[in-house]
């Protein structure tokens, strides 16, 4: 039996699969699958003792007010445990309730709801404090140029505390090669000037791809780069621009348990906690598969990051993307599209030519949308549970491949 997570913020309850006999099936996990949860304690202890900066609670006592930035309902962190520990320190600072401001760092994504903020980060601290969306729009401070040219305007909300922090995760990312520290001010609070300049003109991301190539710094990032990433580096320069002053950022496992917790300078605990997430999200992979199961789990609204296991398959083999995201695919303003015949996105970005491999695309969820983000292909074809899939590809001997949650794991 093959467990597979699923239906993340919706239960999370784990799809079980029993393939046919016939099928020679490879389960490939990351190496961090089985790493426990942190303790409490362990959460202290990195605030109390950070990297490169005063501890949590002398940074409160100095400045007597404090914005939290947290990441979005795109990403799996469990944010409550984190965001009441920091909540304490701040405390322990004399920083009182009245002073302490949340806001999501939705970039370009659009925005949520009380409902998204309660499952982040708990229902005790959106009743005692207020919670608001990022708004990539408007209600911006302009704070000049990059050295890359990038205009900075970052939430006027955030630049108006003294003290900012930031919670979020450290995952493999397609564009920066890691996840985490700067990324949630730039773009997790940027405006739409910024992220299209750090997207696109450093980056080199849009469908402009198909006639020159993107910066080398961003090819195949996924889990490859870090530091060296443009995109990264113009984000940290963003972020020192903003005076950001500390990072709360978790690795997680595959039931979205923060595993391991850095915290301190944005970029310095940034660094040290990708150290360990190369070690945490690898996979050893292997390749000529017949069929290729790739679970989309911790970021199924992004699902197209779940084809990257494509690369396994022999050539024209199926690719099987599993996909239980009650919200669909994100409203991404930036790279997504906005209509069939009117694409939108100022960065629309297409489907991966990895996908080009696979001679048939199986797309399983219960939650199904007419949505063609596999443009790749006339025609997808659509189940709702892994039994009509097995039915599709067919029950006599094969050699197949299965990845538990695609989103996070890194094939190097």
């Amino acid at each position: 039996m093959i467990e597979l997570p699923s239906d993340i913020w919706y239960g999370d309850k784990p799809l079980l699969f029993e393939p046919p006999e016939s099928w020679e099936v490879s389960v490939f996990r990351m190496a961090g699958d089985s790493a426990r949860e942190v303790e409490k304690e362990e959460i202290f202890r990195v605030l109390r003792e950070p990297i490169g900066q005063k501890a949590l609670s002398k940074l409160a006592e100095e400045r007597g007010e404090a914005v939290v930035v947290f990441d979005d309902m795109t990403r799996p962190t469990k944010l409550k445990g984190i965001a009441k520990a920091v909540i304490e320190e701040l405390k322990r600072g004399g920083v009182s309730d009245e002073n302490i401001t949340f806001i999501c760092a939705n970039g370009a994504h659009g925005t949520y709801d009380r409902d998204d903020f309660a499952k982040k980060l708990g229902e005790e601290i959106v009743e005692s404090y207020p919670v608001f969306n990022h708004n990539p729009l408007g209600n911006l401070d302009y704070l000049g140029e990059t050295s890359a040219g990038t205009p900075v305007e970052i939430n006027s909300e955030v630049m108006s505390y003294s003290l900012k922090i930031g919670l979020g995760c450290i995952l493999p990312h397609p564009q920066f090669g890691y996840s985490g520290g700067a990324k949630i001010v730039l773009p997790g609070i940027a405006g739409m000037r910024s992220i299209a300049y750090n997207h696109g003109v450093i980056g080199g991301w849009s469908a402009a791809m198909a006639v020159r190539e993107l910066h080398p710094t961003c090819q195949m990032a996924y889990g490859r780069v870090n530091e060296e990433n443009v995109m990264r580096r113009d984000a940290e320069e963003a972020a020192r621009m903003a005076k950001f002053d500390f990072i709360v950022n978790s690795l997680v496992n595959t039931r979205r348990e923060n595993t391991h917790v850095f915290a301190g300078d944005i970029v310095e605990a940034q660094r040290k906690g990708v150290e360990e997430a190369r070690k945490h999200y690898a996979t050893q992979i292997g390749f000529e598969f017949d069929v290729v199961i790739s679970n989309a789990y911790s970021k199924a609204s992004e699902a197209a990051i779940a084809t990257w296991p494509s690369l396994c398959l022999k050539q024209g083999g199926t690719l099987v993307v599993v996909c239980n995201s009650k919200t669909g695919q994100i409203s991404h303003y930036i790279h997504g599209r906005w209509g069939m015949r009117r694409k939108g996105g100022f960065l629309y970005l297409p489907p991966p030519d990895t996908l080009k491999r696979a001679g048939k695309v199986i797309f399983v969820s219960k939650y199904q949308e007419k949505q063609p983000w596999l443009e790749v292909y006339d025609e997808v074809v659509r189940v709702k549970t892994l039994e009509e899939m097995v039915e599709e590809v067919g029950k006599e001997e094969k050699k197949v491949a299965v990845f538990p949650d695609a989103t996070i794991q890194k094939p190097f």
